[in-house]
């Protein structure tokens, strides 16, 4: 039986493997991407329909005033206009603040509202409404909305595109 020589990969089959390898990754980029941006649109999504909910419940079982509003940061105080790229939840003690939850939302993720405070009474029946649109600011994930009814309750829906260039 002979030795046989393992004389490893030519210069030519390394070069070959690696511009398949280059095509392959650059045909699966876009396909990453959207993922990510439709990941990061999904955490934004819930984590505000939580905040929502957890201001909505800790407004009646305490009794309080529960407000979620729009904020430059979180934990920072309500802004009056405009976009987001935070939110703040609180309870109105007496007319001093008392955090329930503050979240920043990922990088790129704009957040667009009907109005910037949602107020939730100790009634379990009272709220204010309005329409929080979670936007890709890059354009490339689809946008998602929750609609907060007078009644406190949520109902989560499809973003519309216009919304997100208001």
């Amino acid at each position: 039986m002979g030795v046989r020589k393992n004389r490893g990969l030519t210069l030519l089959e390394l070069c070959v493997a690696m511009a398949l390898a280059a095509l392959l990754a650059s045909l699966a980029m876009p396909t990453f991407r959207a993922a990510s941006r439709n990941a990061a649109i999904r955490s934004a999504f819930f984590e505000l329909a939580a905040g929502l909910q957890l201001t909505r419940a800790s407004s009646i079982v305490q009794a309080r005033q529960g407000v979620l509003c729009l904020s430059g940061s979180a934990g920072g105080s309500c802004l009056r206009d405009g976009d987001s790229h935070a939110w703040t939840a609180f309870l109105d003690v007496d007319g001093v603040s008392q955090p329930l939850s503050a979240r920043a939302l990922p990088p790129g993720i704009v957040l667009h509202a009907t109005r910037n405070r949602l107020d939730f009474w100790p009634g379990s029946r009272a709220a204010s409404t309005g329409t929080l649109t979670i936007c890709d600011a890059q354009g490339v994930a689809r946008p998602r909305a929750i609609v907060v009814s007078q009644l406190g309750r949520i109902r989560l829906a499809d973003g519309d595109d216009s919304a997100c260039r208001a």
